[in-house]
């Protein structure tokens, strides 16, 4: 089996079908091409307990007849040496510019990778793009061919990355040379428990492997100079001597000498991951610039969202001591996963936009893309605080009951036990004596039964047995996430289907556009929504992106959907259906929107159905769905 017929295979699902276009999309190939190679694979699995099943509007999966006799199949066949794939070119060039210090011609790629030169052109532009991300420039100079260019700096985080992101198969000759991680890991870790630091166990292998790469870099003879770790004293002493006592532990133990500047570079990595610093009487510095970032963060979500975190000094202080390692970090683009990213996203999906709107504050300062791991880091703190804020208003209660005393009375307790955490005073009252009742102080009436004499207050009518669905509206009336439904922020006029485009800025000019013709938009509105696509990632998760103004701009908030005739590369992802939020300048409750969008647009099977049906009734059909399980 050729390589291409082994990536095709890799590619197809015993659970799932994939589309001829998504196929396409991640071997690069054509679709007469894809077509093809699906012949070929067919003809191959005859006989070997497998076939290839075929749905109309559905695409292609794997059917495996005879367990066995295609797991021995899979064992005789294996992949070629040569990478056959756009994707896999532009992984075996990537693991070739970092093996070679020298220029390489494009003539000696198209020579070992059995391609053209205009096919190895089109696989050059996705090395450039994977390698602009990091900060690396492809040169090119005639006669000589083609040489990475930027700092050494640059250099070992893209390595890194590479090594998170991509396939071992083409990068094995780099990690083979790699120092012994056991080694290196002991030094590290006695050197962070000497001066009491706290270190996430998948913080500590991200330290190893820098460590792994920069010895690995330094035998090639790329060094770090002075200049690249000038940390404008963000440093404190503690990191230098953590650093210094791993520097001697690893000199020790594998007879290599760091210099000075790779002393601060193993520094600036332990800084940027510390969780505690235990020691100089337990405190850290917190200094003017990271008081300045904060009060514009909480200043910022704010104006947008009009919460007053301003006031709230656990947050201030729980951000100020973030913002000490991720200051960091944003300088020097260090990588820290979130292992709970997708759970923050759908369990505190409002305490994350919220969080999001605050890290533009700190794009625009360091010049840098706030990543999701990040903002789901501080999107903890602000879910605290909002947690804690929920149970200070707590709601003067007047409940309504048409039965006997006996029956109000367990209603009550009944009440009282389900929302205790809400409730400040309840009473109790018949239907009969509501028209002679005192209704100061009262906030909600929430009754058995319909009420028809005129009351000052809201009254809501709940089941006199509460069930989950009923339980869940009557806290929402607590916590005054209202309204119930998000559908009015969506209209039929603002739905766009078959919206072409090959980049996020095209769809995005596209979608305004087409905005401006049916609501009346302020003139800076379309650049508004660019400028902030330059400071944040809005891909919110696969197939999907969020992009919104970078402030409030219309007299009204609303979403426009736009669902694209193929998917395009957004920032991660490859996008297909853009939800464009525009925020109202008026004082807007979005809690209750950030709450139900991300259950249906994180679920894959309602953003299929979405892109197969493109119907403006499928859409309120599945927020509907959502609705009404929560």
């Amino acid at each position: 089996m050729d390589g291409r017929l082994g990536t095709l295979l890799a590619n197809l699902s015993e659970d799932k079908f994939i589309t001829i276009d998504e196929l396409a999309l991640k071997l690069q190939l054509s679709h007469r091409t894809i077509r093809s190679l699906i012949s070929q694979l067919e003809q191959m699995l005859y006989g070997n307990g497998a076939s290839i099943g075929r749905q109309r509007n559905k695409g292609v999966c794997l059917h495996i007849t005879g367990r066995e006799l295609y797991q021995e199949f899979c064992r005789k066949e294996t992949p070629s040496s040569v990478p056959d794939s756009g994707e896999q070119r532009m992984e075996y060039v990537l693991a070739l510019l970092f093996q070679t210090p020298d220029y390489i011609k494009t003539e000696t790629l198209c020579d070992q990778l059995f391609v053209s030169r205009k096919t190895i052109s089109l696989d050059l532009k996705s090395v450039e793009k994977f390698l602009n991300r990091h900060h690396i420039s492809l040169e090119r100079k005639p006669y000589y061919g083609l040489k990475m260019k930027g700092t050494e700096f640059s250099f070992r985080l893209c390595l890194s990355a590479i090594f998170y992101e991509l396939r071992d198969v083409w990068f094995g000759k780099i990690y083979e040379t790699f120092e012994d991680s056991e080694i290196i890991r002991k030094q590290v870790l006695d050197s962070i428990h000497k001066r009491g630091y706290t270190i996430y166990e998948t913080d500590t292998s991200n330290i190893v492997l820098q460590i792994q790469i920069a010895l690995y870099r330094w035998k090639m003879g790329c060094k770090i100079t002075m200049e690249e770790v000038d940390s404008k004293e963000w440093l404190q002493e503690g990191d230098i001597q953590v650093a210094q006592m791993c520097s001697l532990g690893l000199e020790h133990a594998l007879g290599i000498c760091f210099p000075v500047p790779e002393v601060k570079y193993i520094a600036i990595h332990l800084s940027g991951k510390k969780k505690l610093l235990a020691g100089e009487n337990g405190n850290v510095v917190i200094d003017m610039e990271i008081n300045q970032l904060v009060n514009e963060m909480l200043e910022n979500v704010y104006q947008v969202f009009q919460l007053d975190f301003k006031s709230d000094f656990d947050l201030s202080t729980s951000l100020r001591q973030h913002m000490v390692s991720l200051r960091i970090r944003l300088q020097y683009h260090l990588k820290l996963e979130n292992p709970m990213l997708k759970e923050i996203k759908e369990v505190y999906s409002f305490p994350y936009a919220v969080a999001a709107q605050a890290a533009t504050v700190l794009s625009e300062y360091f010049h840098v893309i706030v990543s999701e791991d990040e903002i789901g880091y501080l999107a903890l703190c602000f879910a605290l605080s909002l947690e804690r804020n929920k149970k200070k208003k707590k709601r003067n209660i007047l409940l309504v009951c048409a039965s006997g005393q006996g029956s109000a009375r367990l209603f009550e307790y009944r009440f009282k036990e389900l929302f205790e955490g809400y409730l400040n005073r309840v009473e109790i009252c018949d239907i009969g004596s509501l028209p002679d009742k005192d209704f100061h102080g009262v906030d909600y009436v929430f009754s058995t039964v319909p009420i028809t004499v005129p009351v000052p207050v809201p009254i809501y009518q709940v089941q006199y047995f509460f069930d989950r669905h009923n339980i869940r509206q009557v806290k929402r009336v607590l916590e005054d996430n209202q309204p119930d439904t998000i559908k009015q922020y969506f209209s039929e006029d603002l739905f766009f289907v078959d919206v072409e485009g090959d980049s996020r800025e095209e769809v995005i000019r596209k979608m305004c556009r087409r905005i401006g013709m049916v609501r009346q938009l302020p003139e800076e509105f379309e650049a508004s929504v660019l400028y902030r696509e330059t400071i944040m990632q809005t891909d919110f998760c696969g197939q999907i992106a969020i992009p919104h103004p970078y402030k409030p701009l219309t007299d009204e908030t609303f979403v426009c959907v736009a669902i694209l005739n193929k998917p395009v590369r957004w920032y991660l992802c490859d996008v297909q259906v853009v939800f464009l939020l525009s925020i109202s300048t008026q004082k807007e409750n979005l809690e209750a929107f950030y709450m139900t969008a991300p259950q249906f647009m994180m679920d894959e099977s309602f953003i299929r159905r979405l892109i197969r049906e493109k119907r403006y009734e499928t859409l309120m059909d599945i927020i509907d769905t959502v609705e009404n399980c929560q």
